[in-house]
Order: C-alpha cells, then sequence, then structure tokens
C-alpha cells in the first residue's frame, strides 16, 4: 500500500493539477528537472479543503532523499518557489483561504539533514505565510523544540 500512495499522487499530479510555473525568476531560467523532486519550477499538487478553509501545496519527493549540497539546495529552490507562488496574486485570487499548509511529503524517511532543514524552513515559511507541514509515509512528523 505504501506504494500506492506516490504513484497515485503522481497521477493526480499529472492529470488533474495544472501546470503552474512557481515564479517570474524560475519562469526565465533552465528548466531543472532533478531526480528527487521533479521540475524545480513547478508545484506538485495543490488543492483547496473548504472544510478547513485552507489551501495546500504538496512539495512530493521520489525515493531516499540524501543530505548532500546539491540535494538541499535544490529542496531549497523548490520550496523558495512555493513561497513565492503563494504571494502572487493568480494564488491570493485562485485560493481566498485563510491558511496555508506546504506539505513536503516523503516516500521514505530522508536523510536527517534534511528533516534538520526543513525545521530551520518553518519560520522562513511562517513569515511568508504559510505553515510548513513535513509527512514521512503516511504520517506526519512533529518536531520537540
Amino acid at each position: 500500500m505504501k506504494r500506492l500512495i506516490p504513484i497515485l499522487l503522481t497521477c493526480l499530479c499529472l492529470t488533474a493539477c495544472k501546470n503552474i510555473q512557481t515564479s517570474q525568476k524560475h519562469s526565465n531560467m533552465n528548466t531543472k528537472i532533478t531526480e528527487n523532486f521533479g521540475d524545480l519550477s513547478k508545484i506538485d499538487i495543490i488543492y483547496a479543503l473548504a472544510t478547513e478553509n485552507s489551501a495546500v501545496l504538496m512539495l512530493i519527493t521520489v525515493g531516499h532523499i540524501n543530505g548532500d549540497p546539491q540535494t538541499q539546495t535544490d529542496l531549497l529552490d523548490k520550496l523558495e518557489g512555493y513561497l513565492i507562488h503563494i504571494q502572487s496574486p493568480e494564488f491570493k485570487t485562485e485560493y481566498p483561504q485563510q491558511k496555508i499548509f506546504i506539505d513536503v511529503v516523503f516516500e521514505e524517511k530522508p536523510d536527517v539533514l534534511i528533516t534538520d532543514l526543513l525545521y530551520k524552513c518553518m519560520s522562513w515559511c511562517e513569515e511568508n505565510g504559510a505553515t510548513l507541514r513535513i509527512q514521512i509515509e503516511d504520517k506526519y512528523v512533529h518536531f520537540a523544540i
């Protein structure tokens, strides 16, 4: 069942999601496709939850995410694109919800350097109007402070 979720999410992304360019910066540069994060200039999945008055942007990862510097840079670049996108007039018009979540979804436990990096990114996301949530396999991760 664990393998079905990433496959299903990938199918949803390919068939139901808009091909959203995350920022003007990204649209002017060559598209970078990575093995673990896909196209760094695109939103993977975005949807609204009317019951919670929230919008959810999902950043889907594939395979084991190691902690090497290039992987960290790629993750930060993709996350930055999400944060830029939620500030755009187009996003605010299409998703006027009060709460915005960015869910980073891992199909398996990533390197500890990646979870540490995402922990440090939580305040960056909050400053830009989003709550960063991390999901490993099918469970959300909560950090002890």
